[in-house]
């Protein structure tokens, strides 16, 4: 199969490209990045070297191909001029133009938990923005939705207050079983989509692993020797705080949301819904520790 994807040679992206490299298909990895080309010509791959909010650029790119992946990159939750709950959506528009420009029939969009809703959700509103932007493709497009977690990489931000203050420090706790996700875990189910002959609508959500807070601790701090307290603030003070980082206001206010989400369990109420959308993956968070280990000692 001819399959395009976006995301350069990223956490999701990479271990993807390697993966249908190895089963035989021929991939074109898009990045904005030239200095990659020589990198993901390396891996086996073609490289389509532009940006993903040029139309003309993924008409090209989108033309003859079998089957797309889709991703958004990063925003930019420092700079201030950014609408960051719009931003997925005006790429998503552009996606959707070079979709129809080209003729392309199938795609699988990297979407996240939390983008079922508009509201209840804090900053991961975005992802429905973008969802629904990709559903006004006509009905003979397929579209397949992956909704992970959280990223096991989220927990990397927490390693300057473990160092400092021996504690993760946020505004929410669960005693709850919270789901996580690993990329390698969201490679494999984008892998198998996206080489499927499966036709229409459909979501999937993806989970590696579910641990309490308490557990979470446990684990990491076995992982670096340490003893890791959880500590909680109210989601006022962690707005507060993440705006004195430099955070725009509209990025501080949409996690501290997203932290109440949690909180409430708001956030997963349509995971609970769909249990049978669920796909398990087989990175647990003994497997994250040890990765969270090394970036702690070289910290």
């Amino acid at each position: 199969m001819k399959i395009i994807i976006t995301g350069s040679l990223g956490p999701i992206s990479k271990p993807l490209a390697v993966k249908l490299i190895a089963e035989g298909h021929q991939i074109t990895i898009v990045s904005s990045n030239k200095n990659k080309q020589k990198e993901i010509e390396t891996l086996g791959a073609k490289a389509a070297i532009g940006s993903i909010e040029d139309i003309g650029f993924l008409t090209e790119t989108f033309t003859g191909a079998d089957v797309a992946y889709l991703m958004q990159p990063t925003v930019n939750f420092f700079d201030p001029s950014v609408d960051l709950l719009r931003h997925y959506e005006k790429i998503c528009k552009k996606y959707v133009q070079a979709i129809l420009n080209s003729g392309l029939k199938k795609i699988v969009h990297l979407s996240s938990i939390g983008g079922h809703s508009s509201t209840g959700n804090g900053m991961l509103a975005f992802h429905y923005y973008a969802e629904q932007a990709l559903k006004k493709l006509p009905g003979d497009v397929a579209i397949t939705t992956l909704r992970p977690m959280s990223f096991y990489s989220n927990i990397m931000a927490f390693i300057s207050t473990i160092k400092g203050m021996k504690a993760i420090i946020t505004s929410y706790k669960t005693d709850e079983p919270e789901p996580w996700a690993s990329p390698l875990d969201i490679a494999d189910v984008a892998a198998e989509e996206l080489t499927t002959s499966a036709k229409g609508r459909k979501v999937t959500y993806i989970i590696s692993d579910e641990v309490t807070s308490d557990k979470l601790i446990d684990v990491l701090g076995k992982a670096i020797g340490e003893e890791i307290q959880w500590i909680t603030v109210p989601h006022e003070t962690l707005e507060e705080s993440y705006k004195d980082f430099g955070m725009s206001p509209q990025a501080a206010n949409g996690f501290a949301k997203l932290n109440e989400a949690k909180n409430s369990g708001i956030l997963y109420e349509d995971l609970i819904k769909h249990k049978a959308e669920i796909t398990f993956g087989k990175v647990k968070i003994e497997d994250f520790a040890k990765d969270f280990a090394l970036a702690y000692q070289n910290s």
